[in-house]
């Protein structure tokens, strides 16, 4: 039995794949109950607002005849049980067990915290490669709550709610649907991903690796990490790593300059959250990559295109692999809308002067995002080649943020302090540098041609 208490910590929580808020018993309640029914059950709360706001509504005989009528009328008849508390309807819909169930508008799942029509080809296709459960589903025998279990990561996750009151955290997991009650209270795949103190010791596949190249293949590592905690740790630490290796653009506003990623950070995000949100973990043989090169970013993970969606529809709807990580993290707005994250990436690349994403299908799927390549425009205008450019590069970058030093300088780029001293003449040369002083302690300025370049530049 429910308690007010229950009801209120379900509203901090908000809709998700498990959940649904609706005002009053309307022509949608046999959708979200067919939708339900063909993913993996869920609760349906009358009286409460899609914006959490607690409205009540007036539960009648007539009103609970009405409800049972509806699942009834389906498409196969589909299970339900009710339960009132307070002014809230509460109608609990099983898992059906003769999928797919349809009603008189046709077939709906659950993906994410929306329910999403599908045609009899699509649902057919979705059911023949995901069965009876999707992979976050999936129990995790091995662990049970609340061993093994990560206090930071539930308390990281609460933050991101922005919870007006406290929630109990046994609640918000059973609330988010990733543990199952019992004598024991054991947590699926979505629970061990986003609360486990180590994911990887119970799901191996789930570690991100992080590569930096030094140019435009994979030969020269510069840095290479492996990330393996829990999957919000991941998604950050994954973005924290590309702004190490990416430059900064420079943007003038009014009289200000405003720095920014040469590739929009909310670009990289959405393919980093696509990337771990839709990956096959059922693929245990590898990982979701991330590289950098000196002229591009790709993003891969294990799984092509989802069962049901087609390059046609691609970019104009979604069908998640995995969907309720997809509604967990849209929750806290990592992932903002289903299926407007493509076209979302397009604009913004090409709202700042970038190529737009490549997508790349196959036993992967892969996002290839382009950077501005410095390196190719400085090998034009200065004449030089791919590695003296790439160094070029590097000691501009130095005497905008005043670290220049030629012997650090040298060491960094894993050359000799009298090679870098040559670049430097070369830009000297070019009126993009000036000097003053003796040879080993020069000091080197930008001129303004210097600095328009850079400005350019990033």
């Amino acid at each position: 039995m429910m308690t007010q208490g229950d009801i209120d910590a379900v509203i901090q929580s908000g809709e998700g794949y498990t959940i649904e808020f609706k005002r009053s018993i309307n022509s949608d309640l046999a959708k979200e109950m067919v939708a339900f029914a063909n993913s993996s059950g869920g609760r349906i709360f009358i009286g409460i607002e899609d914006d959490c706001k607690l409205t009540g509504a007036d539960i009648t005989n007539e009103a609970r005849s009405k409800v049972q009528g509806v699942a009834r009328d389906c498409d196969r008849s589909i299970n339900i049980e009710l339960e009132v508390v307070d002014k809230v309807l509460v109608i609990y819909v099983a898992e059906g067990q003769n999928k797919p169930y349809r009603c008189t508008n046709g077939f709906y799942v659950r993906n994410g915290p929306n329910s999403e029509k599908l045609s009899t080809h699509e649902i057919a296709e979705f059911f023949k490669e995901h069965g009876r459960i999707n992979f976050d589903e999936m129990l995790c025998n091995s662990i049970v709550l609340p061993q093994g279990f990560d206090e930071f990561a539930i308390k990281n996750f609460m933050g991101h709610l922005n919870l007006s009151s406290p929630i109990d955290p046994s609640q918000l997991l059973i609330n988010l649907g990733v543990v199952k009650e019992g004598s024991q209270i054991i947590p699926n795949n979505a629970g061990v991903l986003f609360f486990a103190q180590e994911p990887t010791k119970y799901l191996p596949q789930s570690a991100v690796t992080c590569v930096a190249y030094r140019g435009s293949s994979k030969v020269d590592i510069l840095d290479k990490k492996t990330f393996e905690k829990d999957l919000i740790s991941n998604i950050d630490e994954i973005i924290g790593f590309l702004k190490r290796h990416l430059n900064l653009a420079f943007e003038i506003k009014a009289t200000q300059r405003e720095e920014r990623l040469e590739i929009p950070e909310v670009v990289l995000r959405e393919a980093v959250v696509n990337a771990v949100a839709h990956r096959d973990y059922l693929e245990k043989g590898a990982t979701v990559m991330v590289e950098v090169f000196n002229n591009r970013v790709e993003v891969s993970n294990p799984g092509g295109l989802p069962k049901g969606l087609s390059k046609d529809n691609f970019g104009t709807r979604t069908l998640a692999r995995n969907p309720l990580i997809a509604s967990i993290l849209n929750r806290i707005r990592y992932i903002e809308k289903l299926g407007t994250g493509v076209q979302r990436m397009r604009s913004i690349m090409d709202y700042v002067g970038l190529p737009e994403p490549e997508f790349i299908f196959n036993s992967f799927f892969t996002v290839i995002l382009r950077r501005f390549n410095v390196s190719d425009v400085l090998m034009k205008e200065l004449d030089i080649n791919e590695k003296r450019a790439e160094r070029v590069y590097f000691i501009l970058r130095e005497l905008v943020s005043d670290k220049l030093n030629v012997e650090r300088t040298a060491t960094a780029l894993e050359t000799t302090a009298r090679t870098v001293r040559s670049d430097l003449e070369l830009l000297i040369e070019k009126g993009w540098l000036s000097a003053s002083g003796a040879t080993k302690d020069r000091t080197y300025m930008l001129t303004e041609l210097g600095l328009t370049k850079v400005e350019i530049y990033g």
